[in-house]
């Protein structure tokens, strides 16, 4: 904004700082604002009380990088703020300073704000630099705002004011004699990035999940690299003096600034709601390149729709604040999220972040002990209107017809009272002949066994397609783009599992078939454990249920849970989640899939059943003989909710760090959802043995057989579901106040609209499409280069 005049800087010897070498003052200001930084200050207003300037006030914790080529030791030094007063300081170097040129009459000086060392966000600092006095920047699209409750206004949002850069720039400056008093440097501070002041009045009706601001214009990117040569530029004042920033073109969408509405409530983030008369300013900082007047603003509900406004008549002016107040648009609970249609159409598959459901429609299920067979309490209209676009279907082969049409959908082998062919006309009803698309995941899940039925499934898969040619069909695949995808179904198989390597089966009639991920729960050997995956009765001592069960036995006087030697289990290597996948037409490629579904919160031995041992002689009936527990059976199970904790965070860095640098080769599936081993739920702790049978004497004296094989088919789900969402939702949000965030693929969540992180996720994960440059069909193709990668800098993931 411009304004009043600079306060005149002046020097007192009683108050600069001795050190070694020059000494620096500075101050600050927007074009002929008087400011200080690097937090804004009260504003100056006229007579009108139109605001005319602001303060930005300096904070001890500044530091900036100073560049003299002609200084005899060091050319560029980082100085610290000191001597604070108002809009102006004294800088301080960190170490040996800056020296003058006494072989010269002048000497010139280029300064920037912030020092690239004391920038906060790691990712953002690793592709900045300041080099012979030019800068090379970075405005990153994700802008973390730190979120409180109070003030005047009842909410205020403080910025990361790293990314407000600014310069300075001293030429032709006379160098003093040896023994002059007045020997300092003054320095005027200018900003280069272009700010927009955006101040949000309630009410709101649904609460605020994020805010974008959005340069409408295909060639404005206002997010990404820019650089500004400093040593063309002349001594700054007033204005910027011929600081002119260019920003640098990509492959990836950058006209989006996304700005978090969540906020810290006693240790739980949530979104922002304002009530009437509250008002919350956020500071929007946008590439300094040229004026803007195509803005618009878009807000999003919390699992909900969003709304978008045109800032109308508004004109964002390089390197000045303009401000803007709009009202909390109405946005109703319960509208439909249709975050998909909103998306540029180049913008690869590959790139997005899509919350899924596990056993998506298992809401159905009416049957006893509903909570160890419904994954989800929320419908599936709930689900579809609050943005998932990935739902899961689990079910047997039709062994009595050719094609799964008719076939029951299942969770944990239970009848949920819905076919597979009627699931799918409901999501396709949501998805033809709009903006958007739903990734749709079959899945093989039968008691019967596998074998046979494994093949017969694809080939039931397969004639349920060749049945439903009305519906608009789409194979993902790395160069696949939203535009293509846009009103069509995507199916992605999960047919096979790990025993069943040696089967063959049919091609993919639509979509992609993945190998090897079927429906077991505990996948021991993809978890990296040196066991076979699962255990069987020929295969038995290479199994870890072997190691389980063997002499986890009792007597009647002993503690079970000491009786059991935990070194004999074996030790956790590193995992194996990559699985080939074979698309329709034949092609090939890889997934990773992180996904095992039986989690143990607390080691524990369970007692599986109890074994009685005649004492004495004689008959075997009482009162002439008693029986007592000699060997009771138990399991022992380890605790691995951190180790599950483990692989999904990892599979999160990799599905970021492999799609900002590979560009879709591997696709990732997150799969958080699962169940707790409760004491309760015997089918959660009994092991999973195929064609195995124990036996024991019960307590009349008769041998009882005691089978394995169904065991890990039901448990705890809505424990593990409200910790796990909850868990993997703070993450998320710490994590991106310190890096830049990238593509999540699919993530898969059970009771997805339910208190706490379930119902908080889905709107984080959709939200994360708006917090980081999206690659284009234009870069893979060698149209254009892309910035995702940060490849000055290298990985965003250290």
């Amino acid at each position: 904004m411009s304004g009043c005049a600079d306060d005149k800087f002046t020097q007192n010897d009683n108050n600069i700082p001795k050190g070694n070498g020059i000494v620096f003052g500075a101050n600050a200001s927007y074009s002929g604002g008087s400011q200080s930084r690097t937090e804004y200050g009260e504003y100056e207003t006229d007579g009108t009380g139109k605001k005319i300037s602001q303060k930005i006030k300096w904070l001890k914790t500044d530091k900036v990088d100073i560049y003299s080529p002609a200084s005899p030791t060091l050319t560029k030094v980082e100085y610290g703020i000191t001597k604070v007063n108002e809009n102006q300081a004294y800088l301080l170097a960190l170490g040996d300073g800056l020296q003058w040129d006494r072989t010269a009459s002048t000497q010139d000086f280029y300064a920037i704000y912030p020092s690239k060392e004391s920038m906060s966000n790691e990712a953002v600092k690793k592709v900045v630099s300041f080099d012979k006095g030019v800068l090379k920047g970075y405005v990153p699209v994700n802008q973390q705002h730190t979120i409180t409750k109070g003030g005047t206004t009842g909410w205020t949002a403080t910025p990361n004011m790293d990314y407000l850069y600014m310069a300075a720039v001293q030429k032709g400056y006379s160098i003093p004699a040896t023994d002059a008093q007045d020997n300092g440097v003054s320095l005027h501070f200018v900003p280069l990035t272009t700010t927009l002041e955006l101040t949000i009045e309630g009410p709101t009706e649904a609460p605020i999940a994020s805010i974008n601001v959005f340069a409408n214009d295909g060639d404005n990117n206002i997010a990404g690299y820019f650089s500004c040569d400093l040593t063309a530029a002349n001594t700054t004042n007033i204005d910027n003096s011929n600081l002119n920033c260019i920003y640098e073109s990509s492959a990836t969408v950058r006209n989006m600034i996304t700005i978090s509405g969540y906020y810290d409530d006693g240790g739980t983030q949530k979104p922002l709601e304002l009530a009437s008369g509250e008002s919350i300013t956020f500071n929007v900082f946008l590439l300094p390149h040229t004026d803007l007047d195509n803005i618009s603003v878009r807000i999003a509900g919390f699992n909900t729709a969003s709304k978008t406004m045109a800032l109308t008549g508004v004109t964002l002016h390089p390197s000045q604040k303009t401000c803007v107040k709009v009202k909390a648009p109405a946005i109703s609970s319960g509208e439909v999220n249709t975050w998909i249609t909103g998306m540029n159409d180049k913008v690869l598959i590959s790139q997005l972040s899509i919350p899924g459901t596990a056993n998506s429609f298992s809401s159905n299920y009416s049957g006893t002990d509903a909570e160890y067979y419904k994954a989800q309490t929320a419908p599936f209209e709930q689900q579809w209107n609050v943005g998932i676009r990935c739902f899961e279907l689990r079910c047997p082969n039709n062994e009595s017809g050719n094609s799964l049409d008719g076939v029951q959908l299942q969770c944990n082998r239970e009848n949920l009272g819905i076919t597979f062919g009627q699931a799918v006309d409901m999501i396709w009803e949501q998805v033809k002949n709009t903006g958007e698309f739903a990734m749709i995941m079959p899945a093989f899940e039968s008691n019967a066994g596998r074998d046979w039925r494994v093949t017969d499934f694809a080939e039931d898969l397969n004639q349920f397609f060749a049945d439903h040619s009305g519906y608009k069909y789409v194979t993902y695949g790395r160069e696949l783009t939203v535009g293509d995808a846009r009103g069509s179904l995507m199916f992605i198989a999960r047919i096979t599992s790990e025993e069943d390597g040696g089967l063959k089966f049919p091609p993919p009639g639509q979509g992609v078939f993945i190998d090897q991920w079927g429906s077991l729960k505990d996948n021991w050997a993809r978890r990296g454990y040196p066991v076979d995956n699962w255990g069987t009765n020929d295969n038995f001592g290479n199994s870890m249920e072997n190691f389980m069960i063997t002499d986890n036995t009792t007597d009647r006087y002993d503690n079970p849970n000491s009786n059991f030697d935990s070194s004999k289990m074996p030790i956790k290597g590193a995992v194996h989640y990559i699985h080939n996948t074979t698309r329709k037409g034949g092609s090939t490629g890889t997934a990773y899939i992180q996904d095992w579904a039986r989690v143990v919160k607390e080691t524990k031995n369970f007692k599986l059943y109890e074994a009685w041992v005649r004492e004495g002689n004689g008959n075997w009936y009482p009162p002439y003989y008693d029986y007592y527990i000699d060997h009771t059976q138990f399991v022992y199970w380890k605790e691995s909710l951190s180790e599950k904790q483990t692989d999904i965070w990892s599979t999160f860095e990799l599905a970021i760090d492999d799609n900002n640098n590979q560009q879709g080769s591997t696709f990732y599936i997150n799969c958080l959802d699962g169940y707790y081993v409760d004491e309760k739920v015997e089918l959660s702790f009994k092991p999973f043995i195929g064609g195995r049978t124990d036996s024991y004497r019960n307590q009349v004296g008769d041998n009882i057989n005691y089978p394995y094989g169904n065991g890990g088919v039901a448990g705890n789900i809505d424990a593990f579901a409200h910790d796990i969402n909850n868990w993997f939702y703070n993450e998320i949000l710490k994590y991106g106040t310190s890096n830049i965030y990238g593509p999540m693929n699919i993530v898969i969540l059970d009771r997805v609209y339910e208190d706490g992180g379930g119902s908080y996720l889905p709107s984080v994960i959709i939200n994360n499409n708006y917090r980081f440059p999206l690659i284009t069909i234009d870069d893979v193709q060698g149209l254009s280069d892309s910035d995702a990668s940060y490849t000055s800098g290298g990985n965003v993931i250290e």
